[in-house]
């Protein structure tokens, strides 16, 4: 995967920047506080729609402004796929791959792979195995829609079957379905 170019409106500190990439080698460098990390982010955000900062959409956009827009071009395997953002402050992200909109996240995937570093990351050594869990898991999505359905499904069922321990209490009949529910933790969290 190479990345071709790099198109921000209105994102973090950019009022406008047209970057084109070279097939092999890029650095970015200058003064602390000068965007280069919201480039990286801009490139890690159109292969996850989400930022490795865990920030709010809203929190992306250039102050002064309701929204922004991100566009990336990559060439992968010879075909060349055009991402775009389109980032507003008072509603949902709008994806497009190619100028079609793609209604979920996950039709991206597949089609760019990121991983990205951060001094922040270091907390996934310092802390719980929650936080590498999560870090693996964003990892192995990018790479295969299977693994990324059946993680939604352990998740789902996880969500779903916390909610069934809380009701128990008020609607002890629950307690039969409880077997069902483990079942399906057992099936989703094999695979």
């Amino acid at each position: 995967m190479i990345i071709k170019s790099l198109k921000l409106k209105n994102y973090r500190n950019y009022d406008l920047l047209d970057l084109n990439l070279d097939a092999n080698t890029n650095i970015l460098y200058g003064d602390n506080a000068q965007g280069k990390t919201n480039v990286l982010e801009a490139l890690y955000l159109s292969g996850t729609t989400k930022s490795h900062r865990k920030t709010k959409d809203k929190d992306l956009i250039r102050l002064g402004y309701d929204e922004a827009h991100i566009e990336t071009v990559i060439d992968r395997h010879g075909i060349e796929y055009q991402i775009d953002l389109h980032l507003k402050r008072n509603s949902p992200k709008g994806i497009a791959v190619n100028k079609i909109p793609i209604r979920k996240a996950v039709e991206l995937f597949g089609i760019v792979h990121f991983v990205f570093f951060s001094p922040e990351d270091l907390n996934i050594i310092k802390e719980g195995p929650g936080g590498r869990r999560r870090f693996i898991d964003l990892e192995l999505s990018q790479l295969d829609k299977v693994y990324l359905s059946n993680l939604s499904n352990y998740n789902r069922i996880i969500n779903q079957r916390t909610s069934l321990l809380k009701e128990i209490v008020h609607q002890k009949k629950l307690m039969e379905t409880f077997d069902i529910w483990d079942m399906q933790v057992v099936e989703y969290g094999t695979k």
